[in-house]
């Protein structure tokens, strides 16, 4: 069974498929197939460009990081720390070091 998203496709063996057929990315279920984590790597360097996760496999998820410059470090993560579904905290890696250099948190959701 193959489901798409835009140019995505996700395959029964746990591929994420972009239209050319080419892998670039993976994702794993819990037992009752709720998608839990989904990794791409969509420029094939080798290297995370996003992840998105369901830390709490409730359907929503609470995680997800963006490396844009391809260094292997996160320039953008949210996370929702309270689980209400909606992110409420922010971390931006402004000058690429692997640490944050603005945080946002918002109770309310961004």
């Amino acid at each position: 069974m193959t489901s798409t998203s835009g140019d995505m496709y996700f395959s029964a063996d746990g591929g994420v498929y972009d239209a050319s057929g080419t892998m670039i990315g993976t994702y794993e279920t819990d037992a009752s197939g709720n998608v839990d984590v989904v990794t791409t790597d969509t420029d094939a360097n080798g290297t995370m460009d996003t992840t998105i996760a369901d830390t709490d496999h409730n359907g929503t998820f609470e995680t997800g990081v963006v490396d844009t410059d391809s260094d292997g470090y996160y320039d953008t993560m949210v996370v929702d720390t309270d689980g209400d579904g909606d992110y409420d905290t922010a971390a931006v890696d402004t000058n690429h070091d692997g640490q944050a250099d603005s945080t946002a948190y918002d109770p309310a959701g961004f």
